[in-house]
């Protein structure tokens, strides 16, 4: 079971690097509109609506990758002086109840993008820019965040809990 989960996690950190993708995408789209519209008085019609888009990109893509490398705020001061059982059922009440919230707001955010697609909901602009791209990926982010949530519920119960990415990469080389 854990290779299956060391899989879905692979996949999961592979959508962390598209949210960093993202970030780059919008510094560009800014940039070239910021210097059109400076240099040659003709500004990119839908880039500040793109950028929007890729910004809905590149914080729920990358969700997921965050709670994958613990780098998701924690608040421990009222459970680091416990005994390290009641840590860990601690860790793992928080885990269920994080993913009953995610769970409800990926079903949410989900059936909203839905009745977003069917309306053809745009924005107002120059370009009538879709905004129910923006709903699904909001919901794909969500359910993401889900998975790996039961990927450490998972990872818990066999007391083989993953430790932080950046701890592990920057370890020994070798």
């Amino acid at each position: 079971m854990i290779q299956l989960i060391e899989v879905i996690e692979r996949l999961l950190m592979r959508l962390g690097v598209a949210s960093g993708i993202a970030t780059l995408l919008i510094t560009l789209v800014v940039v070239v509109d910021v210097a059109g519209r400076s240099i040659f008085n003709h500004p990119i019609h839908g880039a500040t609506e793109l950028a929007e888009l890729l910004l809905v990109g590149m914080v729920f893509f990358g969700l997921a990758a965050a709670q994958q490398g613990r780098q998701n705020y924690s608040i421990d001061i009222a459970t680091r002086h416990l005994p390290p059982s009641m840590q860990g059922f601690v860790d793992l009440l928080g885990y269920l109840v994080c993913l009953g919230i995610v769970g409800i707001l990926a079903w949410l955010s989900t059936n909203q993008a839905f009745v977003s697609w069917g309306r053809g909901e745009a924005g107002f602009g120059i370009i009538p820019f879709p905004i129910w791209p923006a709903r699904f990926v909001l919901a794909f982010g969500f359910w993401l965040l889900g998975l790996q949530l039961v990927c450490d519920i998972l990872r818990h119960l066999a007391g083989q809990p993953r430790a932080s990415t950046l701890t592990s990469n920057s370890g020994s080389h070798e």
